[in-house]
């Protein structure tokens, strides 16, 4: 026997352009959004994602089929609605024109300005509440909006606040972390968490200046570096040759109005070197090409292009050439004027890039090849540690070591104390 179906909303009409307007004003809000947690590529809109949640949770109230217990809490939520807030007068006893006051709420309710007021949330909470009773036959739960695939987290996050349960998850282990956060250590500790968050990583930038300053050094004009450029390089295999190439896409360093930097190669054909200077402010056709197009290599030596299967042979043999990656420039904030410059490295860049004394390398194995895109194995790479240069490898494990270092536990006093409060069985002091 077949239930009777009463469509949702989203299968009757959907205010398309209103709930549109709303999601392209959203790209240029930044407080309290969910964006400012992380950066997420392909984030969905949170207006889209509440809206497309909203009606499809809730079923057409002008369908013949839908609860006549679903009918009259709307009638009555949305009547409360335009009591407190105006707006259009509705014949309430028309299945129609109570059809078109839910749409129109779903697309006020899109509008960032009313995602965290009271009486929107509590309206649309109510209409998850009383479909779910209606189409549940009675039995007292909440929807559950699964995403399996959750990215950013905008779905599971709308799908809380229009009152329903969710479950997110993701092959990904970033956007893992970002929803735990987002949907769980946010609505459990608040403020709290970000109070916590900012004293425990003021604590852990501290200590990390301190061990890493020495391996990023000012010059004399003292200048502070914010930025390295590095390539990896292969061996001309051309006849008589053996020059080393870098492998550069564009000699572009920066392409913005009246910043823009290149860098031009020169060659030293008796020694068979390969230097740089930086061009400011070049014109297009003062820029050359660079040596490395669809995985093959120029020497700009000779001129012999070796071809992509014998790179990634060279890279392989090398851990995909990491170790022995070419220092190009330098990014630098210049203290005199503020103003953000490339230059070329010097001698003690070279030396302080030097980790050699400190081997701490992430030696664990990356995962299949092709698994989250990953297809770097093929150049060799095969640990966590191949993907970077010594100096970069030793930067991020002195990281994770700090972060594991923070003196907390898991209990709420200890997670949101200061960093004077210790573990039990460390005195104040003891970790350097």
């Amino acid at each position: 026997m077949t239930t009777a179906y009463c469509k949702r909303l989203i299968e009757v009409d959907l205010p398309i352009k209103r709930i549109s307007a709303h999601a392209r004003r959203e790209k240029s809000i930044r407080h309290g959004h969910i964006s400012t947690i992380h950066i997420w590529w392909a984030r969905r809109p949170l207006a889209a994602c509440r809206a497309v949640i909203c009606a499809s949770l809730w079923p057409d109230p002008a369908d013949a089929l839908c609860p006549p217990t679903f009918v009259a809490a709307t009638r009555k939520v949305l009547r409360t609605r335009q009591r407190t807030l105006g707006g259009k007068a509705w014949n309430w006893d028309d299945p129609v024109q109570l059809r078109e006051a839910l749409l129109d709420f779903i697309a006020d309710f899109a509008d960032w300005d009313n995602s965290n007021n009271t009486e929107y949330v509590e309206a649309a909470r109510s209409l998850t509440a009383a479909a779910h009773l209606a189409l549940s036959n009675g039995r007292g739960s909440r929807p559950m909006v699964v995403d399996p695939f959750a990215g950013g987290g905008a779905i599971p996050l709308e799908a809380l606040r229009v009152g329903a349960d969710t479950f997110a998850s993701d092959l990904n282990p970033i956007p893992v972390i970002l929803n735990t956060v987002a949907l769980s250590y946010i609505p459990k500790f608040g403020l709290q968490l970000a109070d916590s968050i900012r004293v425990w990583g003021d604590w852990v930038t501290e200590k990390a200046k301190a061990e890493l300053t020495p391996f990023y050094p000012r010059l004399a004009d003292g200048c502070e570096p914010i930025g390295y450029l590095w390539c990896r390089t292969v061996t001309c295999e051309g006849p008589q040759c053996g020059a080393i190439v870098p492998l550069l896409r564009s000699l572009w360093l920066a392409k913005r109005s009246g910043n823009d930097a290149a860098l031009c190669i020169n060659v030293e054909p008796v020694g068979k070197n390969v230097t740089f200077d930086i061009l400011s402010k070049p014109r297009p056709q003062d820029v050359g090409e660079g040596t490395s197009k669809r995985g093959a290599a120029t020497c700009p030596v000779c001129g012999y292009t070796t071809p992509v299967t014998s790179v990634r042979d060279q890279l392989a043999a090398r851990r995909g050439g990491s170790a022995d990656a070419m220092l190009l420039a330098v990014r630098e904030n210049d203290s005199r004027t503020g103003a953000r410059i490339w230059r070329l490295p010097t001698a003690a860049d070279r030396e302080a890039a030097d980790v050699s004394r400190h081997p701490t390398t992430p030696n664990e194995a990356l995962p299949p090849a092709g698994t989250l895109g990953f297809r770097v194995q093929r150049y060799g790479m095969i640990t966590w540690g191949d993907l970077f240069t010594p100096r970069q490898a030793h930067a991020l494990s002195t990281l994770v070591r700090l972060i594991r270092e923070t003196p907390i536990d898991g209990s709420p006093e200890l997670v949101h104390g200061a960093p004077g409060r210790r573990r039990a069985g460390h005195a104040a002091g003891d970790r350097n």
